[in-house]
């Protein structure tokens, strides 16, 4: 198996993995090749009910795992088209987790299925998703007008390769 390296991160603004979001979850990724992985501990701010973590933000860090590994392993843009997400423990707040993503199978040239898990480190899995991504070239992002086009530029060569 490959060593693990370093994804350089693209949006500092984004909710997830954005660095620069006060707000936000600061993720981090890293990649075998196979797949993509990343470390967290989740913030008292995005608590639910007591010390337990929301569900919504644990769908959104394995939809950003799965999100990574789409990008990462596929080589395009994506935009998720459906995930189903399945709670099993419960995380709680100030707990480190861990999410592991793959990308599960090629449906067509322009979709893949991908597969994510949260553990905590007593390897016990958490919470597991799968989902359908839309893979997209730059030219269909422009053509689509989802990102401007200086910013799919400069995202498109930083993005393949490692921090």
């Amino acid at each position: 198996m490959a060593e693990w390296r370093a994804l350089k991160n693209i949006d500092p603004h984004c909710f997830a993995c954005g660095q620069g979001n006060s707000h936000g979850l600061h993720m981090r990724f890293f990649s075998n090749g196979e797949r993509v992985k990343s470390r967290l501990v989740i913030p008292d701010h995005l608590r639910g009910w007591h010390t337990l973590v929301h569900g919504g933000v644990l769908a959104t860090i394995l939809d950003e795992a799965m999100s990574w590994a789409a990008i990462h392993l596929t080589g395009h843009f994506i935009l998720t088209q459906e995930m189903t997400v399945r709670f099993k423990k419960p995380v709680h707040i100030g707990e480190e987790i861990r999410v592991q993503s793959f990308v599960n199978e090629r449906v067509s040239p322009k979709k893949a299925g991908l597969k994510a898990e949260i553990c905590n480190m007593s390897g016990d899995v958490c919470a597991e998703s799968s989902g359908l991504f839309a893979l997209f070239t730059t030219e269909d992002f422009i053509r689509k007008d989802l990102v401007p086009a200086h910013m799919l530029e400069a995202m498109n060569e930083s993005m393949w390769r490692s921090a």
